[in-house]
């Protein structure tokens, strides 16, 4: 939105100071345009010379000027040539016979000599086809100024109401269940803050609708089978009375209501994940302190055939996180790496301009890059998952996380130890 207000503000400050500075200088050069003298006064010129020949022959001229016929445009007087002063580059042609002519913005004075009764004529015309001729102009001016600015405006507004357009109709085909619909913005765009949030908001719809399509068909899958079984067993437990056997089916019970339990409990960690995904507390961490902390926890209560670690703290990694859910990252990628790896785990942290990188890689059998993708999916497993428990769950959740902390999730083949490399990538 800061570059819509911006655009605008600056397209009327163009539009107004330039267009009305165009404008404005014609009317000033219209304006202080000479009277074109052969046209409009040379009728004057010629009454002015021949009566003040006439008046310069008179014994009395004062009284044929008192007798002058009252005009409204013009009117005629008499004064004495000694107070009729004159700058000395006027005076030799003025006195030569050539009428002088005055402009002001009330009127306009011609002045002819009489020589011998030493006095001026004055003609005071009325210059009212001027100030008509100024005032229609001032009007045409100010509609062409405003039409202007009309039009500079639509022409700004155009792109705009052709982006909201868009916007509206991707928003409408989304609303019909066409969740793959974006809006192809532009970096020209007034709008583009709103289409990149409608694009992410897009996304992640898109997103939490297929996971809970994959959610609901893996529930439904995955709860089947120990249901199934609690089904049987309670059925086998009501038909016997061997203790023996009754003890063995309740056994059964308690494994497959502990996988239930499982299986409730891995939904409910995703389900928090995305309920966080709105709003998450984000403070400083040391991303080293959290890694070391991980690795003694896990080396500390796992039961498997443990891994060699190969980690070495070196410094300070700030970065802005929840640290409950970076805890869950590392361990799920920990977990992850010590069920498929052969023998040797590393883990390190690069830091690179803005940037700081999370690594962890084994010398297990790697990821095929057509399932990367797929693996971060929940409920999706990879090749090796009939070997070894689990749900598909880690990466789907390692994936999220990385979201909720907009950094990137990437899988890659370790050029080290050969196996797979998980990378998550935070912005400092």
């Amino acid at each position: 939105m800061q570059k819509l207000t911006l655009s605008l503000l600056v397209v009327i400050l163009i539009a107004v100071i330039g267009i009305g500075g165009v404008l404005d200088n014609l009317f000033s050069q219209y304006k202080t345009q000479p009277i074109n003298n052969s046209d409009e006064l040379s009728p004057y010129r010629q009454l002015g010379n021949s009566l003040a020949a006439s008046l310069d022959k008179q014994l009395n001229p004062e009284k044929l000027i008192e007798n002058w016929p009252y005009q409204a445009d013009l009117s005629v007087d008499l004064a004495p040539l000694d107070r009729f002063v004159l700058p000395d580059s006027l005076q030799e042609s003025f006195y030569a016979g050539e009428p002088l002519t005055l402009e002001t913005e009330l009127r306009i004075s011609m002045h002819f000599i009489l020589p011998s009764q030493q006095k001026v004529l004055v003609f005071n015309i009325s210059p009212m086809d001027k100030k008509n001729e100024n005032s229609s102009l001032q009007l045409l001016l100010t509609g062409v100024f405003y039409i202007s600015i009309i039009v500079v405006v639509l022409i700004w507004l155009y792109p705009l109401i052709k982006q909201l357009r868009s916007l509206r109709l991707t928003t409408k085909a989304f609303g019909e269940g066409k969740f793959q619909q974006r809006i192809q913005s532009k970096s020209i765009s007034y709008i583009a803050d709103i289409e990149n949030e409608f694009n992410r908001m897009a996304q992640r719809i898109e997103t939490l609708i297929s996971d809970n399509r994959l959610l609901s068909d893996a529930v439904s899958h995955d709860l089947r089978t120990p249901l199934a079984r609690l089904r049987f067993g309670i059925e086998a437990l009501q038909e016997t009375e061997n203790p023996q056997l009754r003890e063995k089916y309740q056994a059964h019970l308690c494994r497959d209501i502990d996988e239930m339990e499982r299986l409730v409990s891995v939904l409910l960690n995703y389900a928090r994940i995305e309920q966080s995904m709105i709003a998450v507390e984000k403070q400083d961490v040391d991303l080293n302190e959290i890694i070391s902390h991980c690795i003694q926890s896990f080396t500390h209560n796992t039961n498997e055939n443990e891994k060699v670690i190969h980690w070495h703290a070196q410094g300070v990694s700030i970065i802005k996180g929840d640290i409950n859910y970076l805890n869950m990252l590392i361990n799920n990628l920990l977990g992850n790496a010590q069920q498929y790896a052969s023998n040797e785990i590393k883990l390190s942290v690069i830091k690179k301009d803005a940037q700081l990188s999370f690594i962890i890689s084994d010398d297990g059998p790697g990821i095929a890059k057509e399932k990367r993708s797929e693996l971060m999916k929940p409920f999706m497993r990879g090749e090796q998952a009939h070997e070894s428990p689990g749900y598909g769950m880690g990466l789907a959740i390692v994936a999220r996380i990385a979201q909720l902390h907009d950094a990137t999730f990437l899988i890659n083949d370790s050029v080290e130890l050969g196996g797979a490399e998980f990378r998550v990538t935070f912005n400092q």
